[in-house]
């Protein structure tokens, strides 16, 4: 099974989010602070380590914590992506339908279809968006979920994002500092209860789902004309 998203737990993701906001703050107060047992706390703060979310620095006889600045190129294209508003609402799309076609995304986004096939080549050659084809009514791809069920329609191209645990780590790393706010924390809290049995293996393309969910949103937090 697939590596689990770093920061997959609301448990590390409390810790990761406090130490954001509390730069070196060292064991023993974070313990007391967020009201979690030093031994937990540390298996924790470890495993956040391994996976290069936290750096940890000596400082006499305290151990302190710090968020990891260093980011690879593959995050930082990614990063540079999450900058354009119509770019990001396409990957926030994608979280909740999985895999899209043009189409959909014209349609829900309120987007000109060229508009729609010019940031799909963007981020196609940006590597982090990748065509896929549909086989039997099914779609077979790396990450998990790795199988959708659809209809092949005519000659449509359906477009998956090629490393969606890592977008979605690198969202709640920076959702402070990113536009439209209220809806990316909806789409983490959106993926978090889908996820929390687990990533499922194979789902069922409904767009009857899809579109309750998307209504349902837009009611809270946006215009009439976003999702109409």
């Amino acid at each position: 099974m697939e590596k689990n998203t770093a920061l997959k737990l609301k448990r590390r993701r409390d810790i990761y989010e406090y130490i954001s906001q509390n730069s070196g703050i060292h064991l023993q107060e974070l313990s007391r602070k967020m009201n979690i047992p030093i031994t937990s706390l540390r298996y924790h703060l470890h495993y956040l380590e391994k996976k290069d979310v936290l750096l940890v620095k000596k400082d006499g006889r305290y151990h302190r914590y710090y968020i990891s600045l260093d980011i690879g190129e593959k995050e930082k294209k990614i990063l540079n992506c999450f900058k354009n508003r119509t770019v990001l609402h396409i990957i926030l799309y994608f979280f909740i339908a999985t895999q899209c076609s043009q189409r959909d995304l014209s349609r829900f986004l309120e987007k000109h279809p060229t508009t729609i096939n010019f940031h799909i080549k963007n981020m196609i050659h940006a590597d982090i968006l990748e065509q896929i084809p549909i086989k039997n009514g099914v779609i077979k791809k790396e990450a998990q979920p790795s199988l959708i069920k659809r209809p092949q329609v005519s000659s449509e191209k359906i477009y998956v994002l090629k490393e969606p645990w890592m977008m979605y780590d690198l969202l709640i790393k920076h959702k402070e500092h990113l536009a439209d706010k209220n809806i990316v924390e909806f789409i983490i809290e959106l993926v978090d209860f889908y996820i929390a049995g687990g990533i499922p293996q194979q789902i069922q393309n409904r767009e009857d789902t899809i579109e309750s969910v998307v209504t349902a949103y837009c009611r809270f937090f946006l215009p009439p004309s976003f999702c109409t």
